[in-house]
């Protein structure tokens, strides 16, 4: 003969199981929260990591450098854009993403920076005749420096200035441009080496060549 449970006791095996999956469900629904908000992080983290091409002064520590023909002041650093601005990246970290080393992050910084190159506006500095005596860049753009490695950037001030290009990049934030055979650029030296000293930021207190031969360093706002 079967016995069958009580009503009673049929009902409290039932709440039992559906207060054990009950239980169990926040958990599973909690997991998976945490795991896409790890996932929507790396993303973010990943899309901000946008490599920058950094032109600093030597003395400022920094783990992945190559040194900028001619200069005795100035190097080339590997960087990127994170969270809170521009970071530097460490040796172990920078051999991690850029196995190919600093050919491939070169490659990259250049390509993001030929991209930002397209959005500058420049401004014409004139003298009192009305002839241009240099161009002035201003941007917040980290990626405003590391334009000046671009064979486009040459491009855009042959016209106004010749094949051959002085510059002076006292901040991270500020480019001059002026012609290399014919300028004024002593007259403003001891003012552009003051923004140099004065940034926040700093690049170089040193005076450089754009070529056909590319980028090198060929004196320095502080010498007479």
């Amino acid at each position: 003969m079967v016995k069958f449970l009580p009503l009673i006791t049929l009902m409290h095996f039932f709440i039992i199981i559906i207060l054990v999956i009950w239980s169990f469900s926040p958990e599973l629904s909690m997991a998976q929260i945490l795991k896409e908000e790890r996932l929507r992080k790396n993303d973010i983290s990943n899309k901000l990591k946008e490599p920058i091409f950094i032109i600093q002064p030597k003395n400022i520590r920094s783990e992945v450098i190559m040194m900028v023909p001619g200069a005795k002041q100035t190097a080339y650093s590997a960087g990127y854009l994170g969270e809170l601005g521009v970071r530097l990246y460490g040796a172990e970290e920078f051999r991690s993403i850029y196995s190919g080393g600093w050919r491939e992050f070169r490659e990259a910084a250049l390509l993001a920076s030929r991209n930002y190159l397209k959005s500058i506006k420049p401004i014409y500095i004139k003298d009192s005749a009305g002839k241009i005596e240099y161009a002035l860049i201003q941007s917040e753009n980290p990626l405003l420096i590391g334009a000046i490695k671009t064979l486009q950037f040459r491009e855009i001030f042959k016209s106004k200035f010749g094949p051959n290009l002085l510059l002076v990049m006292p901040n991270r934030s500020t480019i001059l441009i002026f012609s290399a055979d014919k300028n004024s650029l002593n007259v403003y030296k001891k003012t552009f080496y003051q923004m140099f000293i004065d940034a926040i930021y700093p690049v170089s207190r040193e005076v450089f060549l754009i070529n056909s031969e590319g980028l090198s360093v060929i004196g320095d706002l502080k010498s007479p």
